[in-house]
């Protein structure tokens, strides 16, 4: 009983990992004292790319890079692709299954790689970096609005009597937002 249950779950997750990690603090220790002086510009990317790999069986990653300058001074950059493998239902609609992908994965995913990069800064000596919640849903709702306005203007090109092509495969795309944040290590 509790096998089928599971095997109607609109989404499951069967794992999740670090893919890729980094974090520098080029100009330490000098770089702390300029922060006692003045507040750091962070800047921050947020990125999610779904990769179907077989079946109803994706990976979804998500890529947070933050980085943080005094000037033209870089305090510290950090990268980091945090991504999970789902399972999503197979009487999932595509649509859904792209919402599923692009909204609710990295929904899940983002407190898990929130509390790494919070981590990393405070163990690079900086006070941590504790990223408010993201709107995975509002990025969504932006990324089609932005392609729709793209191929609203290809087809509207001098020259183009064709339409341009439609996404092709399972892969949903990929989505990304970025903040410019003067702050003192919150965004």
């Amino acid at each position: 009983m509790a096998e089928e249950a599971a095997q109607q779950a609109p989404l499951t997750i069967n794992s999740q990992y670090v893919k890729d990690h980094s974090f520098e603090n080029p100009h330490a220790p000098g770089i702390y004292g300029k922060m006692r002086e003045e507040s750091p510009q962070l800047n921050i990317n947020v990125e999610v790319t779904p990769t179907h790999l077989q079946g109803n069986l994706y990976e979804v990653a998500l890529r947070l890079e933050a980085s943080a300058k005094i000037g033209e001074i870089s305090a510290f950059q950090v990268d980091l692709h945090y991504a999970a493998v789902v399972t999503l239902a197979e009487s999932l609609e595509e649509a859904v299954r792209e919402q599923m992908l692009m909204i609710e994965v990295p929904r899940f995913l983002f407190p898990f790689a929130r509390a790494i990069l919070a981590d990393d800064t405070r163990d690079g000596g900086f006070p941590p970096l504790i990223m408010n919640p993201i709107d995975f849903h509002q990025m969504y709702v932006s990324r089609k609005m932005a392609q729709a306005g793209a191929q609203a203007d290809a087809e509207g090109a001098p020259g183009n009597d064709s339409a341009p092509p439609s996404e092709g495969g399972d892969e949903a795309g990929a989505a990304g937002a970025e903040e410019n944040t003067a702050a003192n290590g919150q965004a």
